[in-house]
């Protein structure tokens, strides 16, 4: 096991690490992607959108609130595998509207005030489930 008693599954595969929490099963129930993959020294975790992380409920909102709720959600994997959001060196994140950027930004500086990872922000014609933000990290153990 990784990090935490959340991790419930760890099984190596060609030297990463799937990494499986029973609390946050639900939010890619039925797809074929791991939500987060270690390998060595860094956490992968996949392109998170707004979810209700008990529920696997879709949360729609603005911008800025569907990067709050992402945020704390990627808080929460990260802490449940043994990693916290000041180990975070890159995002990726996508939009459905760049003109939004200025409320995503404010929102995503709450979450990272000092030394922010490296970023990379496209904007997209569509997002799973008519998102509006959708965000993947990597990060340190």
């Amino acid at each position: 096991m990784v990090g935490s008693d959340k991790v419930i599954e760890g099984r190596a595969v060609s030297g990463w690490k799937l990494l499986t929490t029973r609390k946050f099963g639900l939010l890619f129930s039925g797809q074929p992607v791991s939500m987060v993959v270690r390998g060595g020294d860094f956490l992968f975790v996949s392109g998170l959108t707004a979810v209700d992380l008990q529920s696997g409920e879709r949360m729609q909102g603005t911008t800025a609130s569907e990067t709050r709720q992402i945020l704390t959600n990627l808080k929460q994997l990260l802490d449940a595998a043994g990693s916290s959001l000041d180990k975070v060196v890159k995002v990726t994140i996508y939009m459905a509207d760049l003109t939004e950027l200025m409320a995503m930004n404010e929102v995503f500086s709450r979450y990272f005030p000092v030394d922010p990872p490296a970023r990379t922000t496209f904007q997209c014609v569509a997002l799973v489930g008519g998102a509006r933000v959708e965000i993947e990290a990597v990060a340190f153990v």
